[in-house]
């Protein structure tokens, strides 16, 4: 009886996802409960995608402009733009993050979550 509840505990603890791992079925490995799949016909993921871009495309006019030998406070401005830009996202981000994946996580009963999502907000506000 002990070994068939060893057994029962090691078969749960071992990552066996089909997707990440050979043998298993699909979504009881770790990557798996924590990954999330965005719906890429959304609004909210073609807006995140677009910033994305734009943000690409900044990053490379500093990379252009330092190649260049521009002026340093010109850099510095565009700099400043950028991570702007990228509080803009990861606003965005968390907002979509809070008003899905938290919410359903709740909704299961996984008030972990909520614990994931104040470690992540207090990082966010140093």
């Amino acid at each position: 009886m002990a070994d068939k509840a060893k057994e029962t505990a090691a078969a749960a603890a071992e990552p066996a996802c089909s997707m990440h791992h050979s043998g298993g079925s699909k979504g009881t490995c770790q990557h798996c409960l924590k990954h999330k799949h965005r719906d890429k016909d959304g609004a909210a993921y073609k807006r995140m995608m677009t910033r994305l871009k734009r943000i690409e495309g900044q990053v490379r006019g500093i990379e252009k402009m330092v190649e260049d030998d521009r002026y340093c406070i010109d850099i510095l401005t565009q700099v400043t733009a950028i991570q702007s830009a990228l509080t803009a996202f990861n606003k965005e981000l968390l907002a979509d993050h809070i008003h899905t994946c938290v919410v359903d996580d709740v909704r299961a009963g996984k008030e972990e979550a909520l614990d994931e999502l104040v470690t992540t907000l207090q990082k966010l506000v140093k």
